[in-house]
């Protein structure tokens, strides 16, 4: 039994249809990277899986539990977590603030003696409000919070995403210690590169349909893939 199942969702924005019986999976202690162009289904997915979105037909488990029509709250409580495109971390409280406020409904919140080991960043920032730190670390914080509740599964959706180049390259390390302590992780990034160096197994989405399924080092040789799919040097 996988962590996350995924089969043959069905998700809609108002009438129009987005994903098409769209499946995957998901094992303990995996990065999986779900790769496409801009509109393709990426974020929609990750929405579907956290609840956002709620498939009008399809099955989503979490350890074997169906869970497609529970509300994102309940959802968060059984240890599915997700990161946002637009981070949402809260700007007039403090780093620290932002973490205790995010412990505090989690059934075996981690401590912030391990929270700060990750981000040491975060440590030197705690007292500063949110709005105060650079989009590096406000992403960092996105990150934190989701690892504070002791997550089971971590959705990353566009992590990367203009941020600078050294910027990305510390974030890289820090996905890369989460996953290397044992995190499971589902990132959605832009930056093929990036998200493949992350990744054990790697999903190809393309409007709305999963068109591949492989390791990275399957997709790296596989160039009609890559050219048709994504478009990009990898």
């Amino acid at each position: 039994m996988s962590l996350l199942e995924v089969d043959k969702i069905n998700s809609y924005y108002g009438d129009s249809h987005i994903l098409f019986d769209v499946s995957m999976r998901v094992e303990e202690n995996e990065v999986v990277a779900l790769l496409g162009r801009n509109g393709a289904g990426k974020s929609t997915t990750l929405k579907s899986l956290m609840g956002m979105v709620q498939p009008k037909s399809g099955v989503i488990r979490h350890n074997g539990v169906e869970v497609q029509h529970l509300p994102p709250y309940q959802l968060a409580k059984r240890g599915i977590q997700l990161v946002p495109e637009e981070r949402r971390i809260f700007g007039q409280i403090t780093v620290q603030e932002n973490l205790q406020l995010a412990a505090m409904t989690a059934p075996q919140a981690r401590s912030l003696e391990e929270i700060y080991e990750t981000f040491p960043r975060l440590a030197e920032r705690r007292r500063n409000r949110g709005k105060q730190l650079s989009g590096g670390e406000q992403q960092m914080l996105a990150i934190a919070r989701a690892m504070i509740r002791n997550a089971s599964i971590i959705l990353l959706d566009e992590p990367f995403e203009g941020l600078a180049p050294l910027i990305v390259r510390d974030l890289i390390e820090v996905c890369r210690k989460l996953a290397q302590s044992g995190n499971t992780i589902v990132i959605v990034e832009q930056n093929v590169r990036a998200a493949l160096s992350l990744a054990h197994r790697c999903y190809i989405i393309n409007n709305g349909h999963m068109v591949y399924e492989g390791t990275p080092a399957e997709l790296h040789g596989d160039n009609t893939v890559i050219e048709k799919y994504l478009g990009v040097k990898v």
